[in-house]
């Protein structure tokens, strides 16, 4: 045996393993493995009806209008370079206003919820919701963002 057919073979061994590592990995649910896929949720808790339109620096999920009480969810996996980040405009009444739906900052938080990254908006703030009531370091207010053209920005 030669020394290329064994090299040959052992890249062959290393790409198979490779292989099956990563369909395994996407095949597992919640917060799993090495690239796990997030749910966001955004819950009107403003009143009126409001439309939410959410983008990445790839993506364009398009307006969606949420009744009362209600929620609009999409899922994605971060890009490999752990730099995702979604922002959204919300609507109502003639009034925008605008917020991150997911940053790597909010990665630790999303994962301790299952991966689900519940934000429920009010008119003066957005807030992440745990879901495990023991944990208020996961329970987050903040303001909303000032304006559209900064998380633009923030996203190149």
């Amino acid at each position: 045996m030669n020394t290329k057919s064994v090299t040959i073979g052992i890249y062959t061994v290393i790409a198979v393993v490779v292989i099956i590592l990563i369909s395994a990995n996407f095949s597992q649910a919640g917060c799993h493995g090495l690239y796990p896929k997030y749910t966001v949720e955004i819950i009107n808790g403003i009143g009126p009806e409001i439309n939410v339109h959410c983008k990445s620096k790839d993506d364009d999920l398009g307006i969606h209008y949420i009744a009362p009480g209600q929620a609009y969810y999409f899922s994605f996996r971060p890009n490999f370079f752990g730099f995702t980040l979604f922002y959204c405009s919300a609507n109502w009444n003639g009034r925008t206003e605008y917020f991150d739906a997911f940053t790597s900052a909010d990665d630790e938080a999303c994962q301790n919820n299952d991966c689900l990254c519940s934000w429920t908006l009010s008119p003066d703030k957005y807030c992440f919701i745990g879901k495990y009531t023991g944990t208020p370091k996961y329970n987050i207010c903040r303001p909303w963002k000032p304006k559209y053209e900064d998380n633009v920005k923030h996203a190149r």
